[in-house]
């Protein structure tokens, strides 16, 4: 389990979070939304130690992060965790078999052969398996984000985090990615999704989170954060995307 506690993060003067609590049990596939600079992307960042914060705790299994620099323990617990971003940021000097197998050689120390032997049923896993020696410039955004995906499962990560994952894509490429994402939940894989696409939030997130100036204001299953939301920041934020 994934457990934040009083979260808390001020960047120039401006508080971000304002006292975060945030849970995610063992293969849930939370979403969170919210107006931009709401602050969900630097709960995200904070969860898995990118980012640093002012007051609170994070904690994930017998890791437990706290305020101030212990940056044995932040390594500790970002070596759970795998992160996708809006851009690609994929090698662009490697083709996609090179960008999977660089981080598990250079971090965990495996051979070529060891890695490949990781990398390649993850290429198959999101649909690139016939893409292995393209270089990234050869494929289109979906394809790309799919091997940013497949590199971050390289690393055997226990919990993947997505910072708009889509948001760089044209429309008809969205599912590529999002039907990748629901693969992994059909095989238990935790999933961090912060994301402006209410279609993926409302079909596919076991639950909610929206945020609000830095708090979390409300959570739930999609039934209930559509269908009959209790805040009224809450229902006044869902009202712009009723069916």
């Amino acid at each position: 389990m994934l457990v934040a506690k009083g979260l808390r993060k001020t960047f120039h003067g401006q508080q971000v979070l304002k006292g975060v609590d945030f849970t995610a049990d063992p293969g849930e596939l939370i979403v969170i939304v919210g107006r931009s600079g709401c602050g969900k992307s630097t709960l995200l960042r904070c969860l898995n130690g990118l980012e640093s914060f002012d007051e609170g705790e994070i904690a994930f299994g017998d890791l437990v992060l706290k305020t101030g620099p212990d940056d044995r323990q932040t390594r500790a617990l970002r070596a759970n965790f795998g992160m996708v971003f809006q851009s690609f940021n994929l090698f662009p000097h490697l083709d996609l078999l090179g960008n999977l197998v660089a981080a598990p050689m250079i971090v965990k120390g495996m051979t070529r052969a060891q890695a490949e032997a990781i990398a390649l049923p993850l290429l198959e896993k999101v649909g690139l398996a016939g893409h292995a020696r393209h270089y990234p410039s050869q494929m289109s955004g979906g394809q790309q984000q799919r091997a940013a995906i497949a590199r971050a499962l390289a690393m055997a990560p226990k919990v993947m985090l997505y910072d708009e994952p889509t948001s760089a894509l044209d429309p008809w490429l969205v599912d590529e990615v999002f039907d990748v994402m629901r693969k992994l939940d059909a095989e238990g894989m935790t999933q961090i999704v912060v994301t402006h696409e209410t279609r993926f939030a409302r079909e596919v997130a076991r639950e909610i989170v929206f945020m609000e100036e830095g708090l979390i204001v409300e959570k739930g299953p999609p039934s209930v954060l559509f269908g009959s939301p209790k805040d009224p920041r809450t229902i006044k934020y869902m009202s712009k995307f009723a069916p």
